[in-house]
């Protein structure tokens, strides 16, 4: 997970993203917002303590007219490059926790590429199922194309928190985890546990 602090208002972000080290990204945090980039929550590559406060101040703003309160503004160390990917669980009432995978980012609501298997599942799975992703045929850095077992990690201990979580009904998300050479770095996630 990248490295963050959850701040109480703007001057203090500022602060906060002095010791956590320039650039940051910036997130207005509400439970009541589900997707903080459309609702104008985000702020990314922030490279000073006047820019980190003045977004803070516009989230404030934001806030105030979406009719929301923020429990606070998340400092998040700026994560650049990799390839975006999703990975999502949740408990499907015929087979139970499932997992998947896809195209991250901006991506994910644009092209239709995922992959479904049941948690929990192991890395060998984990990486079979990156490399039957279409993103995943593209995915190359300077050194080549990236190995789907950079990756298969965190996707194979994600879903082994999914098959274990115990709620009766959940969707638990993270968008984007970084995908490159040295591994997988989740960015963003959302959990929501869903009433009986």
């Amino acid at each position: 997970m990248a490295a963050g602090i959850l701040a109480a208002d703007p001057a203090s972000a500022a602060v906060v993203a002095g010791e956590i080290g320039l650039p940051v990204a910036l997130k207005g945090i509400s439970p009541r917002i589900t997707h903080r980039a459309a609702a104008g929550l985000v702020a990314i590559d922030l490279r000073s303590a006047a820019e980190v406060a003045e977004a803070g101040r516009q989230f404030l703003a934001r806030a105030q007219a979406l009719g929301v309160a923020l429990d606070g503004i998340y400092v998040q160390r700026m994560h650049r490059g990799g390839i975006e990917l999703l990975v999502s669980a949740f408990r499907d009432p015929v087979f139970g926790p499932v997992i998947s995978c896809g195209a991250g980012g901006g991506l994910t609501e644009l092209i239709d590429d995922v992959v479904i298997e049941r948690a929990p599942v192991d890395r060998t799975l984990a990486a079979a199922m990156v490399n039957r992703l279409r993103i995943a045929r593209r995915a190359r850095d300077a050194a080549g194309p990236l190995p789907a077992s950079s990756a298969a990690n965190f996707i194979a201990r994600f879903s082994e928190l999914a098959a274990v979580a115990p709620w009766p009904r959940f969707v638990f998300e993270v968008n984007p985890i970084k995908w490159s050479r040295d591994g997988a770095v989740a960015v963003d996630g959302l959990l929501i546990i869903e009433p009986e």
